[in-house]
């Protein structure tokens, strides 16, 4: 990219007191939430920023390849610009993806939170991701395609127009880790205020192997490759001879020869000492 960062907000702007609700103990700033509170009372706020790709994006001070994606970019709230130690931009399927680490770096969890919000699982690949709180009409699948597929390719979307939710499938992981990101809180008409989280299983086996195959893929374009290994000459095994078989080695013409004479040469010896007994 050859401009710089864009300053999302201004710090002089933000209160020392805009944080979320307080339902806990401590509140960490890297997670925006409070620690050891009632998990009852998170109730989705929605999100006064919002990230926009073609304007926000552009070089910070960190390295392609070393650095993970900027979280506060993601959600539209990054103060620092250009002299971010994180990347501004979305994930590529050629960034380097460590399988216990999410796209900004946080470390994922053996199991999913009860409420499937969270970094996510690193036992798990998951592209999908479930959105509530829809303000369901005619033109709902175009405005999530168009919503959503800012930050990433989606493979598919279905909508359940009755529970007012509806789940989007990314083709990466990586992306479908931005997108929850910039998503959660946000609105998509001004009527509604959508909850993303991870998507659950879907039962249907069909699925289930498009998820497996669509993992072992990235897995295998994340991976370094393989070197070959060295061809090795065909070795002869025991298998290759039959019992029937038996391998004899010939003597030399000459040696069969020289056996010969001594032999021819023994039997004289017996013929004249018996004769001279006799």
């Amino acid at each position: 990219m050859d401009r710089p960062a864009r300053v999302q907000v201004n710090p002089d702007d933000i209160p020392d007191d805009d944080k979320p609700p307080q339902t806990g103990h401590t509140f960490n700033i890297w997670y925006l939430q409070w620690a050891g509170g009632d998990r009852s009372s998170n109730v989705t706020q929605r999100s006064k920023t919002r990230v926009k790709i073609s304007e926000d994006s552009g070089y910070t001070r960190a390295k392609d390849g070393k650095s993970p994606l900027c979280l506060f970019f993601a959600r539209g709230c990054c103060y620092k610009g250009k002299s971010c130690q994180f990347l501004h931009r979305l994930p590529l399927p050629t960034d380097p993806a460590i399988p216990s680490q999410d796209c900004f770096g946080r470390d994922k969890t053996a199991d999913y939170k009860d409420n499937m919000s969270g970094v996510g699982s690193f036992n798990k690949v998951n592209k999908t991701l479930y959105a509530a709180g829809l303000h369901v009409n005619d033109e709902i699948e175009e405005t999530l395609a168009n919503q959503f597929g800012e930050f990433g390719s989606i493979d598919k979307i279905r909508v359940l127009r009755s529970k007012a939710c509806a789940f989007i499938s990314f083709k990466y992981e990586s992306e479908a880790q931005f997108a929850k990101e910039a998503m959660d809180g946000q609105t998509m008409d001004g009527n509604d205020t959508l909850t993303v989280r991870w998507a659950n299983d879907d039962p249907n086996p069909n699925a289930q192997q498009s998820t497996k195959r669509g993992g072992a893929q990235e897995e295998e374009n994340s991976a370094p490759p393989k070197k070959k290994p060295p061809k090795e000459e065909p070795v002869a095994s025991e298998k290759d001879v039959s019992d029937e078989e038996e391998i004899v080695e010939e003597e030399p013409t000459s040696s069969r020869r020289l056996l010969g004479t001594a032999r021819l040469a023994a039997l004289g010896s017996i013929q004249w000492s018996t004769q001279h007994k006799a």
